[in-house]
């Protein structure tokens, strides 16, 4: 028996014990293999495992019952899954037409997914979703809340995680984690009919958050423009290299004698530029460097180039294996410029003056979000290829 089923059978003997008749009765029986294989059919992508296992022990519930799961959800049977896909296109078409206009909305995070599975949902609108996406989120467990100023959450590391940690809070009467503010309580509601239900609890340690909002703004721009490369573009998105650890900006910094800017630094942690590709010229024909690129880039420009700046560093170019031409940050004002061998470089400039790399990446993704053709003028004049489609 794998670790989940265990769990979840703590849970039912907690119930069983504690008399929540209504609770421990709800769920469907395990969904058949038949129907799992045919699940699967239907998603374009390899089911977690903990959610194929959570099927062969519950096939949903009916939505009409009190709910086990924190937060009132309701685990969804298999033909509601299948409809999952098809929900995050529309809801990711939705996010696009309401905030593609507004790059000041932009610090929300998309609130939809290709990669994203509904699998519970409340009664008010609700859900919970496992993320599908390689790499570090794989498998963990998002909550979206539509009236909540914040859209988009993980709540739970996995659907494991979660149904572990609500074996553990109905056995010792801890609370189960949920957010950075707030724990999920178990209480046995007495009813008539008696059932489970998790009361939301502020955490006494709970202190706000203070993010840099120019932090904020690339992070939002990057994570919705890599959203539109894996949907339309999916070369490009393939040419995205990991992210880098905080320590190898820090030997960057070291390196530099100087510290990065702030936006730039939380570039390079949500990707370590791209690989040698044409694919990977996506931002208006150039490519967003690799650190080890950028800085040899930079000690080249330095030397030949009088009037380079001390703090100046190369971020783009319109190849990652012989650069000739891109764009740099002044790490000490966050602004802007075009360079190109043999000229001299010159600072990108804006009706309201200078450009940033959170207001550069906005215009990027606004022209993406459009859908129009993106051979179109570059950030430093003249005209470049935008990302490439299969």
């Amino acid at each position: 028996m794998d670790d989940l089923s265990r769990a979840w059978e703590r849970i039912e003997t907690w119930l069983r014990e504690n008399q929540c008749t209504v609770s421990r009765s709800e769920p469907h029986p395990a969904a058949s293999e038949e129907a799992v294989r045919a699940l699967q059919d239907a998603i374009p992508y390899p089911l977690h495992p903990h959610l194929v296992q959570w099927l062969r022990i519950h096939g949903g519930a009916p939505v009409s019952d009190a709910p086990v799961w924190p937060g009132g959800h309701v685990p969804y049977d298999v033909e509601a899954l299948k409809d999952g896909p098809d929900y995050m296109r529309e809801m990711l078409d939705e996010f696009h037409d309401e905030f593609g206009a507004d790059p000041e909305e932009w610090v929300m995070s998309p609130w939809a997914d290709p990669l994203w599975l509904p699998f519970a949902g409340t009664n008010t609108g609700e859900s919970l979703l496992v993320d599908h996406r390689p790499g570090a989120t794989y498998g963990n467990i998002i909550e979206i809340d539509y009236e909540s100023d914040e859209v988009t959450a993980v709540r739970w590391k996995s659907l494991g995680e979660m149904i572990r940690l609500m074996a553990r809070s109905l056995e010792t009467g801890a609370p189960m984690p949920y957010s950075r503010r707030y724990s999920r309580v178990p209480q046995r509601h007495e009813g008539p009919p008696s059932h489970l239900t998790w009361v939301l609890e502020e955490t006494g340690d709970h202190q706000p958050e203070h993010v840099a909002p120019e932090d904020q703004l690339v992070i939002a721009a990057w994570e919705r423009l890599k959203v539109w490369l894996r949907l339309r573009a999916p070369e490009s998105y393939a040419s995205l290299r990991p992210g880098a650890s905080d320590h190898r900006i820090e030997r960057a910094e070291q390196r530099l004698g100087f510290s990065l800017r702030a936006p730039l630094r939380a570039l390079w942690t949500l990707n370590d530029g791209v690989t040698g590709t044409a694919a990977g010229a996506f931002l208006n024909g150039l490519a967003l460097m690799p650190i080890e690129t950028a800085l040899e880039t930079r000690e080249f420009l330095a030397d030949e180039m009088p009037g380079w700046g001390s703090r100046w560093v190369p971020f783009t170019a319109d190849t990652v294996d012989e650069p000739r031409t891109g764009d740099f940050i002044d790490c000490d004002t966050g602004l802007t410029g075009t360079w190109a061998r043999g000229e001299e470089p010159r600072m990108h400039h804006t009706p309201e003056g200078g450009l940033t790399l959170p207001g550069a990446l906005a215009h990027i993704v606004e022209v993406a979000m459009a859908g129009t053709d993106l051979s179109m003028p570059s950030m430093g004049g003249g005209s470049r290829r935008g990302p490439q489609r299969a």
